[in-house]
């Protein structure tokens, strides 16, 4: 009965539609996942655990043993030390302590579900917090201080991270500023490994959790709200009972982003590497991916397919977590103001300190890539010793920079195209036509978005190493389609949101005048959400090209065709003239490009814009 019901809906330009999605996800997802699957079970040629087994029994990977005695298990090869300190003299006679704080070290699966658990923690409450601010309390300047907040949204591969080092290490600018100058603190401190990559993760992050909360407590219809204190239910128990089980989702959907990216996170772990933020699975895969022989690595791949099932499971659990708690709202189609009130001046005062506070360290990382990017030399000061273009001069005059620069500007508008054209084409599928098949459709084109892009990268490797899509021949192919595959979510659901506001009678109204259904579509469903494409493409193309992992891993097989990500990351760790400098321009300039494409894509969708990094 389905099936017939989904003849009956669909027709030649839907069934093209549907199959155009279908193909495209089956050649460069689906295929490569099964690839990295299949090779993961497999030990010499036959079917087996062995690879499982060595990986869960190894105490790098997982220091656990079962024992007979509560609790049962026993940390056999993990290191519990939080934190090291030492303590030297200067020339001068001064003695200097420093504390290094590290994390704990239990083995690289652990591990890496720690550091996605606390930065998912950290980042769910503060954004959280001020999101119920800024959506339930009016004062002077709170929108400015508002979108001044999602600075962090402006994440740069490598290099924000690298800007944040500079501030948190011994002789770096926050200790400079607080030991030797003010004196505030007693001892330097020097956040490292994998409490580094948390602190890191927790600045950039929490505006996701901040925008999905934001947006769902101003979409709540205040007459519920309104009953509710009518009932007697006043303060924190209001707050409790109604307010935060209607904005569940909106949390939910940011912790889960959250948590999916940090796992997924590389370029942090690549910029403390030499510390504990190497036992993280992300950067463990890329180290192993290939054996001494040049083939892709067995283990590699079983890490990979452990890390994609960690990120799957989480996004449908949550996922189906969410939409149990999906409550309804009483009016339909209505706008309404949402409630917000007036406060007092010193409470207002209170809440600048707090988030001028906040983004002071949200912003370090920022900080950091443009004293970096502009800096002519910088020892252990506050500040460069003197400003220069020079940083980006000399990037800009090398012909490899120019040309990976290139590259991903073609990869990525190319990317966006077939982004557009598919995912127009879904949202349109899963907005108008309805059944158990178009929400097949919908995971298959919102799924991507848990899936690690060093998995995506590692599967495209395994299936098409050895065709004509070779990434060894040139990597273009496969980071095209790495690139529309990893964004084409943010376009989906931008153009989802817009059909969603549209009017169905419209386009019924067009076909009852004998329009034909492609007619109908591109000639009324398009305009009616031309701009909600738009918004969406220019956040696909931004995230297009500032993508890491998928990046680094092709674009090392052939470094013509590699990208600019790749360049940073050479640029960065392979001795090239210029050291973090000349990176951090190529950041800063990728950081502004991601500014006016993100401001950009707000202005034009003005107030139907929606958390589009929400799920």
């Amino acid at each position: 009965m389905r099936l017939r019901e989904l003849i009956w809906q669909m027709d030649k330009l839907s069934w093209t539609q549907l199959a155009s999605i279908v193909l495209f996800f089956s050649l460069f997802l689906l295929t490569p996942l099964g690839a990295v699957t299949l090779r993961s079970f497999t030990y010499g040629g036959k079917p087996s655990l062995y690879w499982f087994k060595f990986v869960f029994s190894d105490n790098f990977y997982l220091p656990v043993d079962i024992v007979d005695k509560p609790p049962y298990i026993k940390l056999s090869g993990a290191a519990l030390d939080f934190y090291r300190s030492i303590e030297y003299t200067t020339p001068s006679g001064e003695k200097v302590r420093i504390v290094y704080v590290q994390g704990w070290d239990l083995g690289v699966i652990l591990n890496s579900l720690a550091v996605a658990g606390l930065t998912t923690l950290f980042s769910t409450i503060l954004g959280s917090a001020l999101a119920f601010v800024f959506a339930r309390y009016r004062f002077p300047g709170c929108e400015a201080l508002r979108i001044l907040l999602l600075v962090p949204l402006l994440s740069t591969p490598f290099v924000g991270a690298i800007g944040l080092k500079k501030m948190i290490t011994a002789d770096g600018v926050l200790n400079t500023l607080f030991y030797d100058v003010l004196h505030i603190l007693p001892f330097k401190v020097e956040f490292t490994g994998l409490a580094a990559v948390v602190a890191v993760q927790t600045l950039i992050f929490y505006p996701i959790v901040f925008l999905n909360t934001y947006t769902a407590l101003i979409s709540i219809d205040p007459t519920l709200e309104e009953q509710a204190e009518n009932m007697g239910a006043y303060g924190f128990r209001l707050f409790r009972t109604v307010t935060m089980p209607l904005a569940t989702p909106g949390v939910e959907a940011g912790a889960l982003m959250v948590f999916i990216l940090s796992l997924e996170d590389l370029g942090t772990p690549i910029v403390f590497r030499g510390t504990r933020a190497e036992k993280l699975l992300t950067f463990q895969i890329f180290t192993r991916m290939f054996t001494p022989a040049g083939l892709i690595s067995q283990e590699a791949t079983t890490l990979a397919l452990i890390l994609l099932a960690f990120s799957v499971v989480v996004f449908l659990g949550v996922r189906r977590y969410v939409s149990l708690k999906r409550y309804a709202m009483l009016s339909k189609g209505g706008v309404w103001r949402p409630r917000r009130r007036s406060i007092r001046l010193i409470t207002a005062s209170l809440i600048y300190l707090t988030c001028l506070l906040m983004l002071f360290f949200a912003t370090l990382p920022h900080a950091g890539v443009t004293l970096l990017a502009f800096a002519g030399e910088w020892g252990g000061t506050i500040l460069p010793a003197y400003f220069t273009l020079r940083n980006f001069k000399g990037a800009l005059s090398d012909p490899e920079v120019v040309n990976t620069i290139a590259n991903s500007l073609s990869y990525s508008a190319t990317a966006t195209a077939l982004i557009v054209m598919l995912g127009v084409s879904a949202a349109y599928l899963v907005s108008r036509k309805r059944g158990a098949w178009m929400t097949l459709v919908d995971v298959l084109v919102t799924i991507p978005i848990a899936i690690p892009g060093i998995v995506i990268a590692t599967g495209l490797f395994l299936v098409y190493l050895k065709t004509p899509l070779s990434p060894l021949k040139s990597g273009a192919p496969l980071l095209i389609a790495a690139y529309t595959i990893r964004k084409i979510t943010f376009t989906v659901r931008s153009v989802y949101s817009g059909l969603e506001q549209t009017d169905l009678e419209l386009e019924e109204a067009a076909l009852n005048l004998g329009a034909s259904r492609a007619r109908v579509f591109f000639t009324i469903a398009i305009p009616l959400v031309a701009l909600n494409i738009l918004a969406g493409g220019m956040l696909s193309f931004i995230y297009c090209m500032s993508e890491v992992s998928t990046g680094i891993v092709i674009g090392d097989a052939n470094h013509r065709t590699a990208p600019m990500t790749w360049k940073m990351y050479d640029m960065l760790y392979k001795g090239l003239a210029g050291g973090v400098f000349q990176p951090a321009a190529l950041g800063f300039m990728l950081m502004m490009l991601q500014l006016t494409m993100i401001v950009g894509a707000n202005l034009i969708l003005r107030k139907r814009a929606t958390a589009l990094i929400g799920v």
